[in-house]
């Protein structure tokens, strides 16, 4: 069996396999995909916030950028640009999501996989593939699952009331779009996940399960199934 490498994740959390990331768009049944893949034991999937990757991605890009361009050599204290060759991108980049671990998350210490899932990935705009390529980069063996629903049913939440039919049809496609061409590009830790599918039969989620290298419990999952959610 394949055992992830050792991650700075390993002294806070020693039992921790990886991470898992539900990526969506509003009202497409995540919530019940995130209590379906929490009957794993020790799975821990939070809810949504905000987008926190986002400006915690554009730190880190900043810091690179000031240190590529300016940090190259010494600047003496005249110049603008002084003590850029000190700044220490990578180690940057992971005390912020150390801290997001630590402060948003907050797994309990004996979490075998966790994650959270976000609704917010369409304001991300170009910036989609580099936010998600940066989140598998420090966080411990990052899973993305995709979830997908049929348009017409999103469109009937309240979430998009705000918003014209044609303008959430062309979000939801676009955001699908992208959805496959990230699974695409990276098959062995992605899966894309259907609502209407696995709300009436949780064997469709065996691919994810099977990616985690998990089993399906189906008591635990049956029990979600009669669960009233609270939104």
């Amino acid at each position: 069996m394949h055992t992830p490498a050792a991650h700075r994740f390993d002294r806070k959390f020693n039992r921790l396999k990886g991470t898992v990331f539900i990526v969506t768009y509003g009202r497409s049944g995540s919530t019940l995909l995130q209590n379906l893949l929490m009957t794993i034991p020790g799975c821990v999937i939070r809810g949504e916030n905000h987008n926190m990757m986002e400006p915690i991605w554009q730190a880190a890009m900043r810091c690179r950028m000031t240190r590529g361009t300016w940090g190259q050599e010494h600047r003496p204290p005249t110049h603008p640009w002084h003590g850029a060759d000190g700044i220490r991108p990578w180690p940057f980049a992971a005390s912020m999501i150390d801290g997001f671990v630590d402060h948003v998350l907050c797994p309990p210490p004996e979490a075998r996989w966790f994650g959270f899932k976000e609704i917010r990935y369409n304001a991300l705009g170009g910036h989609f593939v580099e936010i998600l390529d940066f989140m598998a980069a420090h966080f411990k063996n990052a899973h993305f699952v995709f979830n997908t629903r049929r348009i017409e049913d999103v469109m009937k939440s309240a979430w998009w009331t705000e918003w014209k039919p044609d303008e959430i049809t062309v979000l939801a496609h676009d955001m699908d779009r992208r959805f496959a061409d990230y699974h695409d590009a990276h098959p062995s830790r992605t899966r894309i996940t259907r609502y209407e599918e696995f709300a009436t039969d949780p064997g469709a989620l065996r691919d994810v399960f099977d990616m985690l290298k998990e089993p399906m419990d189906r008591d635990r999952i049956q029990a979600v199934l009669r669960q009233r959610l609270s939104h």
